[in-house]
């Protein structure tokens, strides 16, 4: 099990260079965005950023979650290059459908979403740069499948230099505007798409396989409404907030939001992307259910460390890359964004159990039940708190969804989870941010140490209250013999590589 764990920091370490480099443009530019935008146009912003998330939801039909199952079935085991192209040649049909199809709408869906019909252009970029994307999907999981990290991450870094060269330059230079954001999209999802052509091609057989796409079709219908209820789940706030309050309410809490999302960008979808294959690859193996159960405990571990340190350090974060005083208050929504991020990080790896059973059913009822409750929470909430209900509404929301999931998931496959730990976990690192907050009024350089003293004392507050294992902390003594002397960082990470 070890070995397992040894392996997927190895892989989530590349990963996370490729994932860096695919999100770094976006986080990079924040400050550019900042000094560019007023908070009323970051909101514009804000709201064309969920409507692509909705796009790519809506027309991407979840088919890579069910290329990702049957890539391993045994239905499949001689058939794998023929079903990546039935696949992709499908995905692309779809695209191509759709772009046509919204194309006369577009005008109607400005006014409907921002308020004016004048954004229709914009609103065309924003659905050719979604509709890249969801071709590209079928590439990307492919390359995870395969476990092919350093390709993965030199196809992101190209994207990266693409996009933010673009980017840059449209904004900076021709003074374009939120058009300039969709000019680097476009340029680095074509950079990426050309550094994977040869791979892509190598990896299909132009046969199609009717009868597995119908069973993909079939596991994946009741993923597309849940994918497209949990889509609107994490879009209500913005929409919500536009609704009941203005778009410059809208672009602070886009901004706050975006900068909080970093934890899940930067961190979370990096692990995913090494853990998914692992996940389905040990199914069958005997001790599986130990390796998912220690895989949550784990995860949340990791995560609740990077988690702490954001919640602690908001407002110095938030400051830091605003260039409008008026960017400022984003902060107080900070643990409210990052503990539903960490729940519903949670959530994914709870929902194993339905995923090995194919019960996509159930997985499509909690995510809408979910749905509809965080979109009366939002009602309510941000009537009375604003900004601060709708990221506790999405809080709440998926806590709620994290439980439902686990409890559906144990009736049809048990997984001996440590939740007594996690929860451990979770109320020690709230305290330590309510503590934190006393701090707030602090000069800069006690404040930053007192903080940074919170942070590190997580490990050892866990300590206090019996959260280890023997074995961990025996490991953890191990590690840290191996890791404190800078000496041998250099061989110990070349090590690493490459087990």
């Amino acid at each position: 099990m070890l070995a397992d764990f040894r392996k997927l920091i190895r892989l989530s370490a590349i990963y996370g260079l490729g994932t860096l480099s695919t999100k770094l443009a976006g986080f990079v530019l924040i400050p550019l965005y900042t000094r560019s935008f007023s908070v009323a146009q970051f909101g514009i912003l804000g709201l064309l950023e969920v409507s692509a998330v909705v796009v790519i939801s809506f027309f991407g039909f979840s088919l890579y979650s069910g290329f990702f199952r049957w890539y391993w079935d045994k239905s499949a085991e001689n058939k794998k290059e023929s079903l990546f192209f039935t696949v992709t040649a499908f995905q692309i049909g779809v695209v191509i459908l759709a772009y046509f199809a919204t194309l006369p709408f577009l005008k109607d869906f400005s006014q409907l979403i921002l308020d004016s019909p004048d954004y229709t252009y914009l609103l065309r970029l924003m659905l050719i740069s979604s509709l890249i994307q969801i071709v590209l999907l079928m590439p990307n999981t492919l390359l995870r499948l395969q476990e092919k990290p350093w390709l993965f991450t030199l196809a992101n870094l190209l994207q990266l230099v693409f996009s933010l060269s673009v980017t840059v330059y449209f904004i900076v230079y021709r003074h374009a505007g939120i058009e300039g954001i969709y000019y680097g999209q476009i340029a680095g999802s074509i950079a990426f798409a050309l550094v994977l052509v040869r791979f892509t091609l190598r990896n299909m057989v132009f046969r199609f396989e009717t009868a597995l796409l119908r069973e993909i079709l079939v596991y994946c219908y009741p993923l597309f409404f849940s994918g497209v209820a949990l889509v609107i789940l994490n879009v209500t706030d913005r929409y919500s907030i536009k609704v009941l309050g203005n778009m410059a309410d809208v672009g602070l809490y886009s901004y706050g939001f975006k900068l909080a999302n970093t934890l899940n960008v930067f961190l979370i979808t990096s692990v995913n992307f090494a853990i998914q294959p692992m996940i389905y690859r040990m199914m069958n193996d005997p001790g599986n259910k130990r390796f998912y159960a220690r895989l949550l405990t784990y995860y949340a571990y990791g995560t609740m460390i990077f988690a702490l340190a954001m919640m602690v350090f908001g407002m110095e974060i938030t400051k830091l890359f605003a260039r409008r005083v008026e960017y400022f208050d984003a902060w107080y929504i900070f643990p409210f964004i990052i503990y539903s991020i960490v729940f519903g990080m949670m959530k994914d790896v709870a929902t194993t159990g339905l995923s090995i059973s194919k019960k996509t059913k159930v997985i499509a009822t909690t995510v809408i039940i979910t749905a509809v409750l965080n979109l009366i929470l939002n009602i309510v909430l941000i009537r009375l708190l604003g900004n601060q209900g709708a990221a506790l509404s999405k809080m709440i929301s998926m806590l709620v969804f994290f439980a439902l999931t686990l409890y559906y998931a144990q009736k049809v496959y048990p997984i001996p989870y440590e939740l007594k730990r996690i929860a451990i976990m979770l109320i020690t690192a709230a305290g330590l941010y309510g503590i934190s907050v006393l701090f707030n009024m602090w000069s800069l350089i006690p404040r930053l140490a007192a903080k940074s003293i919170l942070i590190c004392s997580y490990p050892f507050v866990l300590y206090l209250f019996r959260f280890y294992h023997p074995v961990e902390l025996t490991a953890l003594r191990s590690g840290w013999e191996k890791w404190r002397n800078p000496n041998e960082f250099q061989e110990n990470v070349r090590r690493l590589i490459k087990k």
